[in-house]
Protein backbone atom coordinates (compact mmCIF):
# COMPACT_ATOMS: atom_id res chain seq x y z
CA UNK A 1 0.00 0.00 0.00
CA UNK A 2 2.93 2.31 0.67
CA UNK A 3 3.93 1.99 -2.99
CA UNK A 4 0.56 3.25 -4.23
CA UNK A 5 0.80 6.68 -5.93
CA UNK A 6 -2.47 7.81 -4.29
CA UNK A 7 -3.84 7.38 -0.81
CA UNK A 8 -7.07 5.42 -0.38
CA UNK A 9 -10.06 7.71 -0.77
CA UNK A 10 -12.84 7.12 1.77
CA UNK A 11 -16.19 8.42 0.51
CA UNK A 12 -19.26 9.25 2.56
CA UNK A 13 -22.93 9.46 1.67
CA UNK A 14 -23.88 12.95 0.50
CA UNK A 15 -20.29 13.92 -0.31
CA UNK A 16 -19.87 15.96 -3.51
CA UNK A 17 -17.37 14.43 -5.94
CA UNK A 18 -16.11 15.01 -9.47
CA UNK A 19 -15.29 12.17 -11.83
CA UNK A 20 -14.19 11.47 -15.37
CA UNK A 21 -16.52 9.59 -17.70
CA UNK A 22 -15.09 6.16 -18.54
CA UNK A 23 -18.01 4.66 -20.45
CA UNK A 24 -21.64 5.44 -21.35
CA UNK A 25 -24.42 2.90 -21.83
CA UNK A 26 -28.22 3.00 -22.06
CA UNK A 27 -28.60 2.34 -18.34
CA UNK A 28 -25.64 3.95 -16.64
CA UNK A 29 -22.58 6.15 -16.90
CA UNK A 30 -19.34 4.86 -15.39
CA UNK A 31 -17.02 7.42 -13.78
CA UNK A 32 -13.48 7.29 -12.47
CA UNK A 33 -13.22 9.17 -9.16
CA UNK A 34 -9.68 8.07 -8.41
CA UNK A 35 -11.07 5.76 -5.70
CA UNK A 36 -10.40 2.03 -5.40
CA UNK A 37 -13.44 1.23 -7.54
CA UNK A 38 -15.39 2.85 -10.35
CA UNK A 39 -18.62 4.74 -9.74
CA UNK A 40 -21.92 4.63 -11.62
CA UNK A 41 -24.82 7.02 -12.10
CA UNK A 42 -28.13 6.11 -13.75
CA UNK A 43 -28.58 7.71 -17.18
CA UNK A 44 -32.23 8.37 -16.36
CA UNK A 45 -31.02 11.10 -13.98
CA UNK A 46 -29.67 13.05 -16.97
CA UNK A 47 -31.71 14.66 -19.72
CA UNK A 48 -31.30 13.28 -23.24
CA UNK A 49 -29.66 16.48 -24.59
CA UNK A 50 -27.10 16.37 -21.77
CA UNK A 51 -26.33 12.70 -22.41
CA UNK A 52 -25.68 13.45 -26.08
CA UNK A 53 -23.13 16.09 -25.07
CA UNK A 54 -21.29 13.67 -22.78
CA UNK A 55 -18.31 11.73 -24.03
CA UNK A 56 -15.51 9.63 -22.58
CA UNK A 57 -13.23 12.03 -20.72
CA UNK A 58 -15.98 14.50 -19.75
CA UNK A 59 -16.07 15.71 -16.13
CA UNK A 60 -19.21 15.27 -14.02
CA UNK A 61 -20.00 16.50 -10.49
CA UNK A 62 -22.43 14.48 -8.39
CA UNK A 63 -23.13 13.30 -4.85
CA UNK A 64 -22.32 9.95 -3.27
CA UNK A 65 -25.49 7.97 -2.58
CA UNK A 66 -24.01 4.55 -1.77
CA UNK A 67 -20.24 4.53 -0.94
CA UNK A 68 -20.04 0.86 -2.00
CA UNK A 69 -22.80 -1.45 -3.14
CA UNK A 70 -22.80 -5.24 -3.22
CA UNK A 71 -20.80 -5.20 -6.45
CA UNK A 72 -18.09 -2.97 -5.02
CA UNK A 73 -19.21 0.10 -7.00
CA UNK A 74 -19.83 3.66 -5.81
CA UNK A 75 -23.38 4.76 -6.64
CA UNK A 76 -23.86 8.47 -7.39
CA UNK A 77 -26.80 10.84 -7.78
CA UNK A 78 -27.22 14.46 -8.83
CA UNK A 79 -29.35 15.08 -5.74
CA UNK A 80 -28.20 15.01 -2.13
CA UNK A 81 -31.59 13.54 -1.25
CA UNK A 82 -31.81 10.99 -4.05
CA UNK A 83 -35.23 11.07 -5.77
CA UNK A 84 -37.32 7.93 -5.62
CA UNK A 85 -37.31 7.74 -9.40
CA UNK A 86 -33.68 6.82 -9.24
CA UNK A 87 -34.49 3.63 -7.38
CA UNK A 88 -37.08 2.61 -9.96
CA UNK A 89 -34.26 2.30 -12.48
CA UNK A 90 -31.02 0.41 -12.28
CA UNK A 91 -28.55 1.06 -9.50
CA UNK A 92 -25.75 -1.08 -10.85
CA UNK A 93 -25.13 -3.38 -13.78
CA UNK A 94 -28.83 -3.79 -14.49
CA UNK A 95 -29.69 -4.84 -10.93
CA UNK A 96 -31.64 -2.70 -8.52
CA UNK A 97 -30.76 -2.71 -4.84
CA UNK A 98 -34.14 -1.23 -4.04
CA UNK A 99 -37.50 -3.01 -4.26
CA UNK A 100 -39.44 -2.32 -7.44
CA UNK A 101 -42.63 -1.36 -5.63
CA UNK A 102 -43.77 1.31 -3.24
CA UNK A 103 -44.24 0.57 0.44
CA UNK A 104 -47.68 0.64 1.92
CA UNK A 105 -49.74 0.02 4.98
CA UNK A 106 -51.15 -3.48 5.17
CA UNK A 107 -54.87 -3.59 4.56
CA UNK A 108 -54.72 -0.83 1.96
CA UNK A 109 -55.02 1.99 4.53
CA UNK A 110 -53.22 5.25 3.82
CA UNK A 111 -50.02 6.05 5.67
CA UNK A 112 -49.75 8.96 8.07
CA UNK A 113 -46.41 10.23 6.73
CA UNK A 114 -46.21 12.99 9.35
CA UNK A 115 -45.59 10.36 12.02
CA UNK A 116 -42.54 9.06 10.15
CA UNK A 117 -41.29 12.57 9.39
CA UNK A 118 -41.53 13.29 13.10
CA UNK A 119 -39.70 10.06 13.91
CA UNK A 120 -36.96 11.05 11.45
CA UNK A 121 -36.56 14.55 12.93
CA UNK A 122 -36.59 13.32 16.52
CA UNK A 123 -34.49 10.23 15.73
CA UNK A 124 -37.15 8.12 17.43
CA UNK A 125 -36.77 4.35 17.51
CA UNK A 126 -39.39 2.10 15.95
CA UNK A 127 -39.97 -1.59 16.55
CA UNK A 128 -40.29 -3.83 13.53
CA UNK A 129 -39.63 -7.24 12.06
CA UNK A 130 -37.98 -8.54 8.88
CA UNK A 131 -40.50 -9.60 6.22
CA UNK A 132 -38.41 -10.17 3.09
CA UNK A 133 -34.83 -10.19 1.83
CA UNK A 134 -33.40 -9.00 -1.48
CA UNK A 135 -29.96 -8.24 -2.94
CA UNK A 136 -29.91 -4.71 -1.54
CA UNK A 137 -31.23 -5.28 1.95
CA UNK A 138 -34.28 -6.12 4.04
CA UNK A 139 -37.99 -5.32 3.81
CA UNK A 140 -39.04 -4.36 7.33
CA UNK A 141 -42.55 -4.05 8.75
CA UNK A 142 -43.16 -1.51 11.54
CA UNK A 143 -46.29 -0.62 13.46
CA UNK A 144 -48.19 2.39 12.11
CA UNK A 145 -48.67 4.56 15.18
CA UNK A 146 -51.49 6.55 13.59
CA UNK A 147 -55.15 6.05 14.42
CA UNK A 148 -55.54 3.78 11.40
CA UNK A 149 -53.16 1.28 12.97
CA UNK A 150 -51.82 -1.56 10.87
CA UNK A 151 -48.27 -2.06 9.68
CA UNK A 152 -46.08 -0.13 7.25
CA UNK A 153 -43.32 -1.59 5.13
CA UNK A 154 -39.97 0.11 4.70
CA UNK A 155 -36.56 -0.71 3.29
CA UNK A 156 -33.41 -1.36 5.35
CA UNK A 157 -30.31 -1.23 3.08
CA UNK A 158 -27.50 -3.70 3.74
CA UNK A 159 -25.19 -0.82 4.67
CA UNK A 160 -27.59 0.17 7.47
CA UNK A 161 -27.98 -3.28 9.04
CA UNK A 162 -26.40 -3.45 12.49
CA UNK A 163 -23.53 -5.76 13.41
CA UNK A 164 -25.66 -7.69 15.90
CA UNK A 165 -28.31 -8.57 13.32
CA UNK A 166 -25.74 -9.44 10.67
CA UNK A 167 -24.08 -11.78 13.15
CA UNK A 168 -27.35 -13.75 13.30
CA UNK A 169 -27.55 -14.12 9.53
CA UNK A 170 -25.54 -17.35 9.39
CA UNK A 171 -24.83 -18.32 5.78
CA UNK A 172 -27.70 -16.35 4.30
CA UNK A 173 -29.75 -13.23 4.90
CA UNK A 174 -32.93 -15.33 4.53
CA UNK A 175 -32.34 -16.59 8.07
CA UNK A 176 -33.15 -13.06 9.31
CA UNK A 177 -36.79 -13.26 8.17
CA UNK A 178 -38.98 -12.97 11.26
CA UNK A 179 -36.26 -11.34 13.37
CA UNK A 180 -37.42 -8.44 15.54
CA UNK A 181 -35.36 -5.26 15.41
CA UNK A 182 -35.29 -1.58 16.30
CA UNK A 183 -34.87 0.96 13.50
CA UNK A 184 -34.78 4.69 12.92
CA UNK A 185 -36.14 6.56 9.90
CA UNK A 186 -33.45 8.10 7.68
CA UNK A 187 -35.50 8.99 4.58
CA UNK A 188 -39.17 9.67 3.91
CA UNK A 189 -40.31 10.01 0.27
CA UNK A 190 -44.05 10.55 0.40
CA UNK A 191 -44.37 11.35 -3.31
CA UNK A 192 -42.92 7.96 -4.27
CA UNK A 193 -44.43 6.08 -1.32
CA UNK A 194 -41.05 4.97 0.01
CA UNK A 195 -39.56 4.73 3.45
CA UNK A 196 -35.93 3.95 4.33
CA UNK A 197 -34.72 2.75 7.73
CA UNK A 198 -31.44 2.32 9.56
CA UNK A 199 -30.65 -0.08 12.37
CA UNK A 200 -27.42 1.67 13.21
CA UNK A 201 -27.51 3.93 16.23
CA UNK A 202 -25.02 6.46 17.53
CA UNK A 203 -21.52 5.01 17.76
CA UNK A 204 -20.46 4.57 21.38
CA UNK A 205 -17.27 6.19 22.72
CA UNK A 206 -15.94 2.68 23.38
CA UNK A 207 -16.29 1.68 19.71
CA UNK A 208 -14.70 4.95 18.57
CA UNK A 209 -11.77 4.35 20.92
CA UNK A 210 -11.31 0.81 19.61
CA UNK A 211 -11.38 2.04 16.01
CA UNK A 212 -8.54 4.47 16.71
CA UNK A 213 -6.42 1.50 17.73
CA UNK A 214 -6.22 0.43 14.07
CA UNK A 215 -4.51 2.03 11.10
CA UNK A 216 -4.66 1.62 7.34
CA UNK A 217 -2.48 -1.18 6.02
CA UNK A 218 -2.44 -3.04 9.34
CA UNK A 219 -2.73 -6.84 9.18
CA UNK A 220 -5.15 -8.30 11.73
CA UNK A 221 -6.84 -11.57 12.60
CA UNK A 222 -10.60 -11.95 12.60
CA UNK A 223 -13.41 -14.47 12.71
CA UNK A 224 -16.12 -14.73 10.05
CA UNK A 225 -19.54 -14.26 11.66
CA UNK A 226 -21.67 -13.96 8.51
CA UNK A 227 -21.38 -14.79 4.81
CA UNK A 228 -23.53 -12.47 2.72
CA UNK A 229 -24.04 -12.05 -1.04
CA UNK A 230 -22.01 -8.83 -0.99
CA UNK A 231 -19.21 -9.77 1.40
CA UNK A 232 -17.94 -11.26 4.64
CA UNK A 233 -18.78 -9.85 8.07
CA UNK A 234 -15.76 -10.32 10.31
CA UNK A 235 -15.36 -9.91 14.06
CA UNK A 236 -12.02 -8.19 14.76
CA UNK A 237 -11.40 -7.88 18.49
CA UNK A 238 -15.10 -7.22 19.09
CA UNK A 239 -15.40 -4.69 16.26
CA UNK A 240 -17.42 -5.10 13.08
CA UNK A 241 -15.34 -5.59 9.97
CA UNK A 242 -16.57 -5.98 6.41
CA UNK A 243 -14.76 -7.50 3.44
CA UNK A 244 -16.73 -6.59 0.32
CA UNK A 245 -16.80 -9.34 -2.29
CA UNK A 246 -14.69 -7.11 -4.57
CA UNK A 247 -11.92 -7.16 -1.93
CA UNK A 248 -11.90 -10.91 -1.34
CA UNK A 249 -9.82 -11.89 -4.37
CA UNK A 250 -8.05 -10.32 -7.33
CA UNK A 251 -10.18 -12.59 -9.50
CA UNK A 252 -13.97 -12.41 -9.71
CA UNK A 253 -15.76 -14.32 -6.96
CA UNK A 254 -19.34 -15.51 -7.50
CA UNK A 255 -20.13 -17.53 -4.36
CA UNK A 256 -18.33 -16.76 -1.09
CA UNK A 257 -19.83 -19.78 0.68
CA UNK A 258 -17.70 -22.09 -1.49
CA UNK A 259 -14.44 -20.82 -0.03
CA UNK A 260 -15.40 -19.58 3.44
CA UNK A 261 -17.41 -20.78 6.42
CA UNK A 262 -18.89 -19.31 9.59
CA UNK A 263 -16.40 -19.28 12.48
CA UNK A 264 -13.37 -19.46 10.18
CA UNK A 265 -10.33 -17.49 11.37
CA UNK A 266 -8.82 -15.34 8.61
CA UNK A 267 -6.11 -12.74 8.19
CA UNK A 268 -7.16 -9.42 6.68
CA UNK A 269 -5.75 -5.98 5.92
CA UNK A 270 -7.37 -2.80 7.22
CA UNK A 271 -8.35 -0.58 4.28
CA UNK A 272 -10.05 2.16 6.25
CA UNK A 273 -11.88 3.15 9.42
CA UNK A 274 -15.54 4.05 8.95
CA UNK A 275 -16.31 6.10 12.07
CA UNK A 276 -19.80 6.92 10.79
CA UNK A 277 -20.78 3.23 10.83
CA UNK A 278 -18.32 2.15 13.53
CA UNK A 279 -16.80 -0.38 11.14
CA UNK A 280 -13.46 -1.56 9.81
CA UNK A 281 -13.25 -1.81 6.03
CA UNK A 282 -11.12 -4.87 5.32
CA UNK A 283 -9.48 -6.69 2.43
CA UNK A 284 -8.15 -10.19 1.86
CA UNK A 285 -6.74 -9.70 -1.63
CA UNK A 286 -4.37 -6.96 -0.46
CA UNK A 287 -2.44 -9.65 1.45
CA UNK A 288 -0.99 -10.82 -1.86
CA UNK A 289 0.50 -9.11 -4.88
CA UNK A 290 -1.88 -8.44 -7.73
CA UNK A 291 -1.12 -11.16 -10.32
CA UNK A 292 -2.23 -8.75 -13.03
CA UNK A 293 0.96 -6.73 -12.58
CA UNK A 294 3.17 -9.74 -13.39
CA UNK A 295 0.98 -11.09 -16.20
CA UNK A 296 0.70 -7.65 -17.80
CA UNK A 297 4.45 -7.75 -18.48
CA UNK A 298 3.61 -10.14 -21.34
CA UNK A 299 1.71 -7.35 -23.10
CA UNK A 300 3.94 -4.30 -23.66
CA UNK A 301 2.53 -1.40 -25.66
CA UNK A 302 2.47 -1.93 -29.46
CA UNK A 303 2.73 -5.72 -29.05
CA UNK A 304 0.73 -7.68 -31.63
CA UNK A 305 -1.26 -10.44 -29.92
CA UNK A 306 -3.86 -13.02 -30.83
CA UNK A 307 -7.03 -13.68 -28.90
CA UNK A 308 -10.66 -14.72 -28.92
CA UNK A 309 -13.66 -12.45 -28.53
CA UNK A 310 -15.55 -13.37 -25.34
CA UNK A 311 -18.11 -10.56 -25.13
CA UNK A 312 -19.45 -7.78 -27.36
CA UNK A 313 -21.45 -4.72 -26.26
CA UNK A 314 -22.14 -1.17 -27.35
CA UNK A 315 -19.04 -0.09 -25.42
CA UNK A 316 -16.73 -2.49 -27.25
CA UNK A 317 -15.39 -6.05 -27.29
CA UNK A 318 -13.70 -8.11 -24.59
CA UNK A 319 -10.88 -10.27 -25.96
CA UNK A 320 -9.25 -13.21 -24.16
CA UNK A 321 -5.59 -12.80 -25.10
CA UNK A 322 -2.95 -15.43 -25.69
CA UNK A 323 0.48 -15.12 -24.12
CA UNK A 324 2.83 -14.04 -26.94
CA UNK A 325 5.03 -16.99 -27.86
CA UNK A 326 3.23 -19.28 -25.41
CA UNK A 327 -0.31 -19.83 -26.75
CA UNK A 328 -0.86 -22.77 -24.40
CA UNK A 329 -0.76 -20.48 -21.35
CA UNK A 330 -3.83 -18.66 -20.06
CA UNK A 331 -3.58 -14.96 -20.74
CA UNK A 332 -5.42 -11.86 -19.59
CA UNK A 333 -8.48 -10.18 -21.01
CA UNK A 334 -8.20 -6.99 -23.01
CA UNK A 335 -10.77 -4.43 -24.04
CA UNK A 336 -11.23 -3.02 -27.54
CA UNK A 337 -13.47 0.09 -27.34
CA UNK A 338 -16.13 0.53 -30.01
CA UNK A 339 -14.57 3.85 -31.03
CA UNK A 340 -11.46 1.97 -32.19
CA UNK A 341 -13.10 -1.06 -33.77
CA UNK A 342 -12.18 -1.75 -37.38
CA UNK A 343 -15.35 -1.04 -39.41
CA UNK A 344 -14.32 -3.76 -41.88
CA UNK A 345 -14.19 -6.43 -39.17
CA UNK A 346 -17.13 -8.27 -37.64
CA UNK A 347 -16.67 -8.93 -33.92
CA UNK A 348 -18.53 -11.99 -32.67
CA UNK A 349 -18.21 -14.11 -29.53
CA UNK A 350 -15.85 -17.03 -30.19
CA UNK A 351 -14.19 -15.39 -33.19
CA UNK A 352 -10.34 -15.33 -33.22
CA UNK A 353 -8.82 -11.87 -33.73
CA UNK A 354 -5.41 -10.27 -33.97
CA UNK A 355 -5.10 -7.01 -32.06
CA UNK A 356 -2.54 -4.47 -30.94
CA UNK A 357 -1.81 -3.58 -27.30
CA UNK A 358 -2.63 0.11 -27.07
CA UNK A 359 -1.74 0.60 -23.39
CA UNK A 360 -1.73 -1.14 -20.01
CA UNK A 361 -3.64 0.57 -17.20
CA UNK A 362 -2.25 -1.01 -14.03
CA UNK A 363 -4.33 0.97 -11.48
CA UNK A 364 -7.54 -0.13 -13.20
CA UNK A 365 -6.22 -3.59 -14.15
CA UNK A 366 -7.09 -3.08 -17.78
CA UNK A 367 -5.34 -3.83 -21.07
CA UNK A 368 -6.54 -1.41 -23.72
CA UNK A 369 -6.50 -2.75 -27.27
CA UNK A 370 -6.54 -1.33 -30.78
CA UNK A 371 -7.22 -3.09 -34.10
CA UNK A 372 -4.25 -4.53 -35.98
CA UNK A 373 -4.41 -3.44 -39.59
CA UNK A 374 -1.71 -3.84 -42.27
CA UNK A 375 -1.62 -2.18 -45.66
CA UNK A 376 -0.16 -3.79 -48.75
CA UNK A 377 3.07 -2.04 -47.85
CA UNK A 378 3.19 -3.87 -44.55
CA UNK A 379 2.60 -0.75 -42.46
CA UNK A 380 0.89 -1.06 -39.10
CA UNK A 381 -1.79 1.35 -37.98
CA UNK A 382 -3.64 1.87 -34.71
Amino acid sequence: MASQPQKLIILHRGQEVEGTVVSISDKEITLDLGAKSESVIATREISEPQIKELKVGSKIKAYVYIPENEHGQIVLSFERQTPGAYFEGTLSRGRSAYPQRGFHSRGGKSIDWSKFLQAQNQKSKLRGSVLEVNKGGLIVSVKDRSASGGEVRGFLPNSQVGFGLLSKSGEGMESLIGQDLTVTVIEVDQNNNKLIFSERGQISPEVKKKLKGFENGQKVQGKIVAILPFGLVVDVAGLEGLVFISDVSWEKVEDLSKDFKIGQEIEVVVLGLDEELGRLNLSIKQLTEDPFVRLAENYPADEVVKGTVTAVSEAGAVVKLEVPGEPEKAGLEGFLPSSKMNPDTTYEVGKPVTVLVDSVDLPRRRINLAPFVTSTAGLIYK
